[in-house]
């Protein structure tokens, strides 16, 4: 189930909100500390669903200033209005937490613990201790300091389902999002998600029409296998979008997540019974390659995996960037025997010179600054290097863009100037940020055939999505969920 929280702050807003939630929410928690002034009566009327009734104090926190006297009197009220749940902490004082437990009425009780600062080691003893007392639900919510103290959420999950107890179980932050994805999939009771940014009750909350639309969150069912992509920073990544819609298109009942992850082998060692397979992206491409069964030929040229894969009992890395870009260029012509410039020397570079030259291309680089470094690939690639201001004399087949130039903020930059642009040339330019580049716009004019950064993104993630399940991609559904995140941009 998905609860979404109602925070006010006054009555009519929260109406309002309930309103908006009908479509989204199972259940909605009515956080009545936010809003002192409103009618919980009419609230629950309103709610047209189950309600949960919380009246948080601020050291667990909430905003409920008065004395706990007064805040089980309220917790009372809610129970003599026939509330189908109510929520009440274990730092209430003994007796009145008592008071409520034994004369609940109707109303089944939610036990809350809360840690707004660590994932406690003791958590298994917090768990039996709330265990011993007379609740319905026993919630226990803790913040994540690393990604890792997801997984003791999820260990105390599966015991409460062995115990036959319901839990709601997860960690906040940001390094927690994946428990509020997976709590569900791993026996929670229900995850909470905001009507909408802004409307948070707690640090990490995700958008409750985000965890129903694109996750799935409510309905993961134990089968399904977790993917996801790992780097630090990871908020920028659309993984999640592209890949739990080609997961949803295929009848596929898997669900995709972004990892934060600082250490590698940490993580990957803990979290491997966990996973189904994994994207990585920066910093993590050259290192995760070290806690690996095997690594694909291409991959160890290119000196970086992008995509693990679980072959034969053993985790693969491949590289997806360079055959990703493959895919997108055969969409547009052969590539065998082509002259084609790249600009740039990074990791996108040497992704596609390497599967670039093994399709048969010949291929020249070229530098701007750091001639060194674009020498040493083009020694690698078997390549010419010229400097990029002589790209007006090659005139080649293909021209493939893996600098950063013209990339947002810089959208006036371009690569190389319009006249080394020549009518029937492909140019392929793998900023995808803007959505037309400088350079995309001017290859237009010139009579090009385009290729936008878009497409690298959507071939590499549909080469991963093939390599872990064995079907065909829905490639035009996962290109237009990329287009409509990066219009709304």
């Amino acid at each position: 189930m998905i609860c979404i929280p109602i925070v006010g702050p006054t009555e009519q807003q929260a109406l309002k909100d309930l309103e908006r939630s009908r479509d989204l929410a199972d259940i909605v928690e009515l956080r009545m500390d936010l809003m002192p002034d409103a009618d919980l009566k009419n609230l629950m009327q309103a709610a047209g669903k189950p309600v949960i009734v919380t009246y948080r104090n601020k050291m667990d926190g909430g905003q409920y200033r008065g004395p706990d006297e007064e805040r089980i009197a309220s917790i009372r009220k809610a129970i003599d209005l026939g509330a189908p749940y109510i929520d009440i902490e274990t730092s209430t004082p003994g007796p009145l937490l008592k008071s409520v437990l034994e004369n609940k009425g109707q109303s089944q009780v939610i036990l809350s613990h809360h840690d707004f600062t660590r994932t406690d080691e003791r958590i298994d003893q917090i768990y039996e201790i709330m265990c011993e007392m007379p609740a319905d639900i026993l919630k226990i919510i803790t913040y994540a300091q690393d990604i890792n103290d997801n997984l003791a959420l999820f260990r105390l999950l599966y015991r409460a389902r062995k115990d036959e107890k319901k839990m709601i179980g997860f960690c906040m932050g940001e390094k927690g999002e994946i428990s509020r994805i997976l709590t569900v999939h791993f026996g929670g009771w229900l995850t909470f998600g905001s009507l909408e940014t802004g409307k948070e009750s707690a640090p990490g909350q995700i958008p409750a029409r985000i965890l129903k639309e694109v996750y799935r969150a409510g309905a993961i069912p134990p089968e399904a296998k977790v993917f996801g992509v790992i780097g630090d920073p990871i908020n920028k990544s659309m993984g999640y979008l592209i890949h739990n819609k080609a997961f949803q298109l295929t009848g596929l009942p898997h669900v995709y997540v972004p990892f934060l992850v600082k250490n590698v082998q940490r993580f990957f060692s803990l979290f491997e019974p966990y996973i189904g397979g994994l994207s990585v992206t920066m910093p993590h491409k050259e290192e995760i390659g070290r806690y690996l069964g095997s690594i694909s030929a291409q991959a160890k040229r290119i000196g970086a995996v992008n995509t693990v894969v679980h072959e034969n009992g053993e985790w693969v890395g491949y590289n997806t960037d360079g055959t990703g870009a493959l895919r997108a260029l055969k969409e547009k012509g052969e590539v065998a025997g082509k002259n084609v410039v790249i600009i740039g020397a990074g990791g996108t570079a040497k992704a596609i010179g390497h599967t670039l030259k093994d399709a048969g291309a010949h291929l020249t680089l070229t530098y701007h600054r750091n001639r060194e470094r674009g020498q040493e690939l083009a020694d690698q690639l078997g390549a010419r290097l010229i400097h990029v201001d002589a790209i007006d004399k090659e005139s080649p087949d293909i021209l493939i863009n893996c600098s950063p130039a013209g990339m947002t903020p810089n959208v006036n930059q371009t690569p190389c100037p319009a006249s080394c642009l020549k009518l029937g040339m492909i140019v392929f330019d793998s900023v995808y940020n803007p959505l037309e580049t400088r350079l995309v716009k001017e290859a237009r004019e010139k009579g090009c055939t385009v290729i936008p950064g878009v497409e690298l993104f959507v071939n590499q993630a549909v080469e991963q999505f093939e390599m872990w399940t064995g079907k065909t991609a829905p490639i035009d559904a996962m290109r237009q969920v990329v287009l409509d995140k990066l219009k709304e941009s």
